[in-house]
């Protein structure tokens, strides 16, 4: 089978498509795989470093902000199309998967002309606008959360989540990152970093608690300043990561994670069965990020705390809070978690 998958943008589009296509080759390692994505993404190296085959076309967000982009949006995205059209028409795909967000909206078009079967996934528990349009020319679209289904008619299977991820050992992990019996925290604020929860924990670090150790992912957006505040620091309890490809390894690791509230790391917390603080940011696309924790937060994997709450000693009393029960967090998370997401839309290609 020749499949195509649209995935771009954020690591939150690409890696579902990046564990769809690992479930494809666990399937049928005969399967052509082909990745569309923007040339503004992160695919350019995401994709790739797996070794998958990726085409960029052109796409841009369409900014609700009165910008030279806004304006122009349109136009690159129908350039994008144009690509899209002779790309899917070379490879001669058999269906084209699409995960979502702006990069995927020209592939889907270009789908559509060509009579190709669409097959959707939607992340979040509020679908984004570009799957709210794609699923009138989808034959099937998959929801990660069963709340979806108010806004959008799809199977519920959860969000496929890479392999390593679920596999990776602990011990091995927690070697590592050279962690003993030490309770570890993982900070993140998703693909793009998170400046607000990075200027929280550094104002913090004077105040870590003994046998506490934080593993801070920074996001290379905010590497450079971040480094400068840390030269000349030596804080034994403390690691700054400007990005981690390892991801599998700090997951397995951590006993507790400090993040934004994006759809894909959540997923990922959930099947590793670890208890979350869920940070939503506030200038999300339609505040969907909040939905998505209140739903981990009702299903007793996670405390939700406001971006504006989010201050130095707020982290302080989180890290140091005896009344969040960690195994009743776990026993919620793995409740929750959807391993089998990926072999679940696999089995529907291959039917």
């Amino acid at each position: 089978m020749r499949i195509a998958i649209a995935a771009g943008g954020t690591g939150g589009h690409i890696y579902p498509g990046i564990a769809l296509a690992q479930a494809i080759k666990r399937r049928d390692p005969q399967a052509t795989i082909l990745f569309l994505g923007s040339d503004e993404g992160l695919e350019k190296e995401l994709i790739t470093r797996e070794g998958y085959d990726l085409k960029l076309i052109k796409a841009r967000a369409l900014l609700r902000k009165l910008s030279y982009k806004a304006v122009s949006a349109p136009f690159v995205s129908f350039v994008g199309f144009i690509q899209s059209l002779i790309i899917l028409k070379n490879f001669a795909a058999d269906v084209v998967v699409s995960t979502g967000g702006y990069a995927s909206l020209p592939v889907v078009l270009a789908a559509k002309l060509l009579r190709l079967p669409i097959v959707l996934h939607e992340q979040n528990v509020l679908p984004g606008a570009v799957n709210r349009l794609s699923r009138k020319m989808a034959s099937k679209c998959f929801l990660s959360f069963s709340q979806s289904k108010k806004y959008l008619q799809g199977e519920v299977v959860g969000n496929p989540i890479r392999r390593e991820i679920i596999l990776a050992d602990r011990a091995t992990a927690r070697k590592k990152f050279n962690l003993a019996g030490e309770k570890t925290v993982l900070v993140m604020g998703g693909s793009q970093g998170a400046k607000k929860i990075n200027e929280t924990v550094l104002s913090s670090l004077a105040d870590l608690p003994a046998g506490v150790r934080v593993l801070h992912i920074i996001g290379l957006r905010d590497s450079g300043w971040v480094n400068s505040y840390l030269a000349g620091k030596e804080i034994k309890n403390y690691e700054a990561l400007p990005y981690i490809h390892d991801i599998a390894s700090a997951l397995a690791a951590a006993d507790l994670v400090i993040s934004r509230a994006g759809a894909t790391a959540i997923a990922e917390f959930l099947v590793r069965g670890l208890p979350m603080i869920l940070i939503p940011f506030p200038f999300a696309a339609e505040d969907h990020q909040r939905l998505n924790a209140n739903v981990i937060a009702d299903g007793g994997a996670a405390a939700v705390v406001e971006d504006k709450d989010f201050t130095p000693n707020k982290f302080i009393a989180l890290i140091n809070d005896n009344s969040l029960n960690y195994d009743t967090m776990k026993q919620a998370a793995r409740a929750l978690a959807r391993p089998e997401a990926a072999e679940r839309i696999v089995d529907y290609l291959y039917a």
